[in-house]
């Protein structure tokens, strides 16, 4: 039964993503993991793991699908968002069928860490604990909004999990077989995401309770069996224990990168990371100076970089994240930060998990109170991962999205199979600790009375079909869960980004403009990687974040035109951009040049639909211009608008001639950032107001008048 539930479990997550764009990340970790396996290369997305990209990057490079060209600018700086953008959506490649396919590879690590849940449940609760823990958890929103994407959230929590069941395993039995499988399933979350650190002081608290536990030690070599009784041998036999482990872990990290320092095929060539070693090891990131907690580890890097100690593309990523970790453009409940805030993360978890999952972990609780907490025996390394990742969780300073709290479900859904205790001692009991120090099977403790506990557990059944009733209702927009208590057309105001809106609603676009034909022209400004072409979406582009990625949104654009084709190349430049004036040919190093300018009518904003993402809405993408607006955004504007006005009014010469009088590159950085901040004030004046309508919680859509966009922009 648990097979055949995990099995429809993978289909039905699937199924819920088959109409889902790619996420914001998806397509860099996509590239990424082709790459390593096509090129042997490793300087795309390293902060990200290797394992979960090799699994998204396998099925896409064994498939028929053209990878973007080695040599490219996107490819010698190490640009994984341009280069996952190209190999979906610019070379002809069937962008949905690749998704489908990564999706698949990644969504069987969700399947695994199912039946990890289910069998350690079954252990300590017995076979209706296990399938209670298996029913909240493939049931979850949170699991299936997370689980099949290409991302390393759901590898994390896979390996988290696994990594504290067997080093729990170690410290009671030592065997070859127990470290050989300890060491590559923590080897495999080191490479899953490098926030794997925190397995340390799980294992560390987990040590200090076995040593104090006072029961022999277990240790077998083949034929040969010892028991070690004093405190201080049991220590020294952990200790060399943990040690073969992390020699185990060292060794999976360089098999991922096969056993290779550089990162680079070709490391003599001109290649780089997209950003360099010295800014990675002494920056902290915009206006946050370097501070004493992040010099050590940055120090430790370094020493390691120097030594060739580790893969360079994973020393790297380590620094990245180290950097990362301490500031970032966050949003909660109306206020944004770089810091964050300590209960960002409990907030998220209280209104992103189904009311029924409190009330089953209630049950869970009683019952160990009415057992005087036997029921929870053997329970320990649970409660101290839970212990530890809430406390990192809790101090960190990357408040960006809830599925960051994916790796504490599957303990927290373990523990709620302790409430098959109120099924009855017949098809419940209470967990034993086996010698070995895995979870025995539920052992009987004896009978309770069954009119006493059936209303309790005719309650725990009513629980779990509400839970199953409102995952069905939900269907397929799980990663725009909230469950009540924030109500989900008011999720926007709450929480965005990955915890609502991560850029995978955009094939809703198209049919919510096919349905409104008099509701044109429609703007839309889009969170997210995917191509608003791939999926017919005819919106004149808005600002969005990541805008370089998307299909024609530069104002101001310069093609490259060969010498012997320009006589041809120009007239058929004009036909196939019709929404942009040719201002001119030019010529440089590179040979010639065409500069093709937006009309005006295409750079104004006029009266229509306006599409904008949650997170677009709230202004949390960028460091130039984030939160509320301010004098100092005001002014910048005005400046903004007072540099562009010749380029975007005026007659056809007079703008060709305005042109020619500036520096092409310095006129299209300014016409960005005109767009950038007239969309943070158009954002700011629409979240005054209610949204016309929604598309699945996420896009919100406003029809605004002349008069709207005067207040709005004047």
């Amino acid at each position: 039964m648990a097979a055949l539930i995990l099995l429809l479990f993978w289909a039905f997550m699937l199924s819920s993503l088959r109409n889902k764009s790619l996420t914001f990340d998806e397509g860099a970790y996509a590239a990424a993991g082709a790459s390593y396996w096509r090129l042997g290369d490793y300087r795309l997305n390293p902060e990200a793991g290797a394992l979960p990209q090799r699994v998204a990057g396998l099925p896409l490079a064994l498939g028929p699908f053209k990878f973007p060209p080695p040599g490219t600018n996107h490819w010698r700086d190490s640009i994984a968002p341009s280069l996952g953008y190209d190999y979906f959506y610019s070379l002809g490649n069937d962008a949905g069928r690749m998704a489908a396919r990564g999706r698949a590879a990644c969504g069987a690590m969700a399947v695994l860490l199912g039946a990890l849940v289910w069998a350690w449940s079954r252990r300590l609760f017995g076979a209706a604990g296990g399938m209670i823990s298996l029913l909240l958890y493939v049931l979850s929103p949170t699991v299936l909004a997370n689980g099949a994407l290409m991302t390393s959230d759901m590898a994390a929590a896979l390996f988290f999990a696994a990594a504290t069941w067997a080093w729990w395993a170690v410290l009671h039995r030592v065997s070859p077989g127990r470290l050989l499988v300890g060491g590559l399933l923590t080897g495999g979350l080191f490479v899953s995401k490098l926030s794997a650190i925190l397995i340390v002081p799980v294992v560390a608290v987990l040590l200090v309770a076995r040593l104090l536990e006072g029961r022999p030690l277990s240790v077998a070599f083949g034929r040969r069996h010892w028991e070690i009784v004093p405190r201080a041998r049991q220590a020294l036999a952990l200790a060399l224990a943990g040690l073969a482990q992390v020699a185990v872990v060292v060794v999976v990290i360089w098999g991922f990168y096969g056993f290779r320092y550089s990162a680079f095929a070709h490391p003599a060539a001109q290649n780089h990371f997209q950003f360099s070693w010295e800014y990675v090891l002494k920056e902290a990131g915009p206006g946050v100076p370097p501070g004493p907690p992040a010099e050590l580890p940055l120090r430790a890097v370094d020493f390691m970089r120097r030594h060739e100690l580790l893969p360079e593309a994973w020393l790297y990523g380590l620094g990245i994240i180290l950097n990362r970790t301490r500031f970032g453009v966050a949003f909660w409940n109306g206020s944004t930060s770089t810091t964050g805030w300590p209960g960002f993360f409990p907030y998220t978890f209280l209104v992103k998990t189904p009311l029924a999952v409190f009330a089953v972990l209630v049950l869970a609780l009683a019952a160990g109170v009415a057992s005087r907490r036997k029921v929870f025996h053997g329970t320990l390394p649970l409660w101290v991962f839970l212990a530890v990742y809430w406390l990192a969780a809790i101090n960190s300073h990357l408040d960006i999205g809830h599925r960051y709290l994916l790796p504490v479900y599957a303990p927290v859904f373990i523990l709620c199979g302790a409430s098959a205790y109120w099924f009855g001692a017949r098809s419940s009991g209470i967990a034993s600790q086996s010698s070995a120090g895995v979870p025995a099977r539920g052992l009987n403790d004896g009978r309770r009375d069954a009119c006493a506990t059936f209303p309790v557990a005719s309650l725990l059944c009513t629980l779990l079909a509400l839970h199953a009733a409102e995952s069905l209702w939900r269907y397929p927009n799980y990663l725009a869960y909230f469950n009540g208590i924030v109500r989900p057309k008011e999720a926007y105001r709450h929480l965005v980004d990955s915890s609502l809106d991560w850029g995978q609603d955009l094939p809703a676009v198209k049919p919510y403009i096919d349905a409104h034909p008099g509701g044109g022209p429609f703007y839309l400004s889009y969170f997210g990687l995917a191509s608003p072409g791939y999926y017919g979406v005819t919106a004149r582009p808005l600002y969005s974040f990541g805008a370089r990625y998307l299909d024609g949104f530069e104002d101001l654009r310069v093609v490259n035109v060969p010498e012997s084709e320009v006589s041809e190349e120009l007239p058929r430049l004009e036909l196939a951009q019709p929404s942009y004036d040719l201002m001119g040919l030019g010529r440089g190093a590179g040979g010639a040049f065409a500069v093709l300018l937006k009309k005006p009518g295409e750079l104004h904003l006029g009266a229509g639909t306006y599409l904008i993402s949650a997170t677009m809405l709230q202004s949390v993408c960028d460091w130039a211009v984030h939160g509320a607006w301010n004098e100092r955004y005001e002014a910048t504007y005005r400046q903004l608008e007072k540099e562009v006005q010749p380029l975007i009014d005026g007659d056809y010469e007079a703008r060709r001639d305005e042109l020619r009088q500036r520096d092409i590159a310095a006129s299209q950085l300014r016409l960005y950032q005109f767009e950038q901040y007239r969309l943070a004030r158009l954002a700011a004046y629409l979240r005054l107001r209610t949204p016309d309508d929604t598309l699945n919680d996420t896009i919100l859509v406003y029809r605004l008048t002349d008069a709207d966009l005067v207040r709005a922009l004047e």
